[in-house]
């Protein structure tokens, strides 16, 4: 009985040291969560916005210094944007292998205690051995979760550089909105003013998703300190829970052993845990990317609105001028004398 705990135990420190040297790798990571993510975000009466109503009051005036500044903040999100993806990318890696590590010390476990069950185990061994699986098995949980939560992250942080890039195009557009027009048809209106139509519809969407997006940003902060508070009255009930299992034990070599599982016990709680932490660190800025994103879609979207209002503007001018010098033509040629 003897050799089989001492063969145990050694299982352990392997398995145990391997996991360390993960661990220790991925608690890092939690310094680094504020590298990718955007401010806490103002409420929504608070941002500068155009209204709907000013899209056709106001021409809009883009100049190629606007375009300039626009493409370097492309240009720092998109950096920004690449080096927290390779981030997040070399931390599901990692990830992954905890996973497999756990895997690996999971089914050591269970193999263990098949060959206990078999002898005369201590019965509050094997319940501690049971639950010892039992945390184990959370804690594979909780990397694959983490691992998702990064993944989701990575799409988001897509998306952000996604957006920024459409701005720039937007005002590239608008900058050679002249050349546009000369090249666009009278008879475009219609079509154009469909356009608009869907594009402040758009606008309204996005507007609402905006708040919608500001309310998950709250959700994941009171969550968030939820969590923490949580995983600090779990580790102290705990801990209280497992120190009874040992009471009444006089066997000083049993009670050690016994205390030693314990200690693992406590370990894996307490790692789950900080990652929970992590998780919602990692969700909560992932929302405020969320929320950045979204508005930065809604300049997009009204800027877009507006230069299509100013196309329609011009090519009716346009089509106003030409048809006054169609009149102006004909009347001049009624004016003529005729040749007899």
């Amino acid at each position: 009985m003897f050799l089989k705990s001492r063969m145990l135990n050694k299982k352990i420190t392997f398995v145990m040291v391997q996991y360390l040297s993960i661990c220790f790798l991925w608690t890092g990571l939690c310094f680094h969560l504020y590298a990718d993510t955007a401010g806490t975000p103002a409420p929504l009466s608070e941002k500068g916005k155009i209204g709907k109503g000013k899209l056709d009051e106001a021409g809009i005036t883009v100049k190629a210094e606007d375009i300039e500044q626009a493409m370097i903040s492309e240009e720092e999100v998109k950096a920004h944007v690449s080096k927290a993806i390779e981030e997040k990318k070399s931390f599901i890696v990692s990830l992954e292998q905890d996973a497999k590590a756990m895997g690996i010390y999971r089914d050591r476990l269970q193999q263990e205690k098949k060959d206990y069950q078999s002898g005369d185990a201590n019965p509050k061994f094997l319940e501690l051995l049971n639950r010892e699986i039992e945390v184990v098995k959370e804690k594979i949980d909780i990397d694959n979760e983490q691992i998702e939560t990064y993944e989701d992250r990575i799409a988001v942080l897509h998306d952000q550089s996604k957006v920024y890039s459409e701005q720039v195009v937007l005002l590239k557009s608008i900058l050679t909105v002249e050349a546009s027009i000369s090249m666009t048809p009278y008879d475009t209106v219609p079509m154009i003013r469909k356009e608009i139509d869907i594009a402040e519809s758009c606008i309204v969407e996005i507007q609402d998703g905006i708040k919608e997006k500001a309310s998950v940003v709250s959700f994941f902060t009171n969550r968030l300190k939820e969590i923490r508070d949580k995983a600090f009255v779990d580790e102290q009930n705990l801990a209280k829970n497992l120190k009874s299992v040992k009471e009444g034990i006089e066997d000083s070599e049993l009670t050690k052993k016994l205390q030693e599982q314990i200690d693992r016990i406590l370990l894996w709680k307490k790692a789950v845990n900080e990652q929970w932490i992590t998780i919602f660190k990692t969700r909560l800025e992932t929302s405020k990317i969320r929320y950045d994103v979204a508005l930065q879609a809604w300049k997009n979207a009204e800027i877009n609105a507006a230069f299509l209002a100013e196309k329609v503007r011009r090519l009716e001018e346009g089509q106003k001028e030409e048809e006054l010098k169609k009149k102006q033509a004909e009347l001049e040629a009624t004016k003529k004398p005729k040749s007899k």
